[in-house]
């Protein structure tokens, strides 16, 4: 029997729940274990899966309302199958009693029947039950925001106080769109022109220029991007605008000496490499050597000759010698909040505890790899992330620590992501301004 969309959905929410997965990884492991299936029901499974995480802290309100259990006293696949029939009862044009039946067969097939019987009261109970009072945007406007777009308060808190409550509702609106598939053109082999033509050709992909990185497409319809045959042949790169942004940003040149630290799983990597040209020598460094796998394949594929070694970029380096880079890149590991269209298991995942080890592993990574830039030579620190003390307090302690080192962003005048550079010289992509993911990035100069 063929796997159909829902149960491909029902096991990628277990897997995310119980095992921690990361969403993205466990619907790419479920679509290939399926096998060949329809384009449609590949779009389903993805939106069904990625829609109910997205809307999961409302979901989980609107049936702690009829659960006479806590949620978090049910096990994996019975939450699963409850939010999963919620998400269809309440976001999509599925009919109630389908919905219902539909998640009670797939607790019943997932071999937990013993839940179904849960699953079918409260669902139904959902379909009868109105709403209690909510948050009022009169008079209680983050919590409003907070449920409407499916966010933690306290993140809705952290962005109001950082951004601004109108920006911070906007991000977290444009958080709940689904993110685009996009991709990265190898420009030493083919233009944008080229590649978008053999994309359509080779993949039957049609794609659009993105509007600001001049080496971007837009995937708007055709296979996955892992089933791309123009990937395979090192033509694209999956990699979302604002990452490409940030290799532009930094600014690599031609034929330097270049260190990539935190590299996996490469894309950075492979554009820097495309940017610095043939003559440049690029190393990839990452703790894991697992990840690493992922660079040295990408770069095979795309004809790079990049070193890749697995260390701990927080201690000495032994294959790089010490102020002798004239570029290095820190893609510091980071809270990934800039991420949460393509990653929204984060919303429930990150707690705010998280912050204080992260800023402090950012700030041992940035006083290791100032270490290996050369005089004259550029530090690029970049994160994922949308938060202040990861991005612009973590360079602002960093500039009073060492002080050879002072902002330098490129001159932008001509670049088609100019607005993405800040008054201070530093790099912001956001979802609801520029359509990337979030990104961060400080571009900074050592004078001696």
């Amino acid at each position: 029997m063929p796997t159909d969309a829902r149960t491909i959905a029902f096991r990628v929410l277990v897997r995310v729940d119980a095992q921690g997965a990361f969403a993205s990884l466990a619907l790419d492991a479920e679509l290939k274990a399926a096998g060949r299936l329809d384009r449609r029901e590949i779009a389903l499974a993805t939106e069904l899966a990625y829609g109910t995480l997205r809307r999961q802290i409302a979901l989980d309100h609107a049936l702690a309302q009829v659960s006479s259990r806590p949620l978090d006293s049910l096990e994996p696949p019975v939450r699963a199958a409850l939010r999963l029939g919620a998400y269809q009862l309440h976001h999509t044009r599925v009919a109630p009693h389908a919905a219902i039946n539909e998640s009670v067969d797939l607790a019943k097939r997932e071999r937990h029947s013993h839940g179904a019987g849960y699953v079918n009261a409260v669902l139904r109970a959902l379909t009868r039950t109105q709403a209690s009072a909510e948050p009022r945007a009169e008079t209680d406007p983050i919590g409003a925001l907070a449920l409407e777009t499916s966010h933690p308060r306290w993140l809705v808190e952290r962005w109001a106080a950082w951004i601004g409550f109108d920006e911070a509702a906007a991000l977290c609106r444009a958080n709940d769109a689904a993110a685009p598939t996009q991709l990265r053109v190898s420009l030493p082999k083919a233009s944008r022109d080229e590649a978008a033509a053999r994309l359509l050709a080779d993949d039957k992909a049609q794609t659009e220029p993105t509007r600001r990185s001049p080496s971007g497409l837009v995937l708007v319809e055709g296979p996955p991007q892992s089933q791309l045959r123009s990937r395979a042949a090192g033509l694209v790169q999956a990699q979302d605008e604002g990452a490409q942004i940030v290799s532009l940003y930094a600014d690599p040149p031609r034929g330097g000496r270049i260190l990539d630290l935190c590299a996996a799983p490469g894309g950075k990597t492979c554009h820097l490499a495309e940017l610095a040209g043939p003559e440049a020598r690029v190393i990839a460094v990452d703790l894991s050597e697992r990840k690493l796998d992922e660079v040295r394949a990408a770069a095979k594929r795309m004809s790079l000759p990049i070193d890749a070694h697995a260390a701990d970029a927080t201690l000495p380096l032994p294959f790089a010698d010490e102020a002798s880079f004239d570029l290095v890149l820190l893609d510091a590991p980071c809270s990934g909040l800039g991420t949460l269209r393509r990653h929204p298991e984060l919303k429930t995942r990150r707690q705010p505890n998280d912050f204080a080890s992260l800023v402090t592993l950012q700030a041992a990574l940035l006083d290791r790899a100032q270490r290996y830039v050369r005089p004259g030579g550029h530090l690029v620190y970049a994160v994922c992330t949308l938060s202040a003390e990861e991005c612009e307090r973590q360079i602002d302690s960093f500039l009073e620590r060492a002080p050879q080192f002072k902002r330098d962003p490129p001159n932008v005048a001509d670049k088609a992501w100019a607005d993405c550079v800040d008054a201070r010289g530093h790099l912001v992509t956001l979802p609801h301004r520029h359509g990337t993911d979030g990104f961060f990035a400080a571009r900074l100069r050592r004078s001696v």
